[in-house]
């Protein structure tokens, strides 16, 4: 059975702020990236995939961080309609804005169901509302 391709832990907590370390597994490679995020850009993303899975919208993407020089990182998830039976597209940009040799920058996609971004958002729904720490979701269609 095909494992999850999307993972997201707190690894660490503040008053205001979380780190959260984001992994993702594609066909050919996995990402991990670690960044700063609130509820609030959380709640913002998990009612943006809800939206898009409720077919409300064509296309959701969600950034966080900027996709330019001497900042902490660069995350862009976008969510699409791969086809008309289905399948959804999520297109990955990550980017940890390091320096060499720790640099690393990933665009690549995973296809999936529609019926997992439903999955998702129910998950990130509990991390958000701290009844988990850690979530699995995302299981890719071959």
């Amino acid at each position: 059975m095909p494992e999850p391709s999307i993972r997201m832990t707190k690894i660490w907590e503040d008053v205001d702020f979380y780190e959260i370390r984001m992994e993702f597994e594609g066909n050919y490679c996995s990402v991990l990236i670690d960044f700063y995020t609130t509820n609030e850009d959380l709640e913002e993303f998990r009612q943006g995939i809800e939206n898009f899975s409720n077919l409300n919208m064509t296309e959701f993407k969600w950034t966080s961080g900027n996709d330019i020089e001497n900042v902490t990182h660069f995350l862009s998830l976008r969510f699409f309609k791969h086809n008309d039976r289905g399948h959804i597209g999520i297109e990955i940009i990550a980017d940890n804005k390091m320096e060499k040799p720790y640099h690393m920058r990933s665009n690549f996609f995973i296809i999936t169901e529609l019926n997992q971004l439903d999955d998702f958002v129910k998950k990130l729904k509990s991390l958000i509302n701290e009844e988990i720490i850690e979530l699995e979701s995302i299981i890719p269609t071959n």
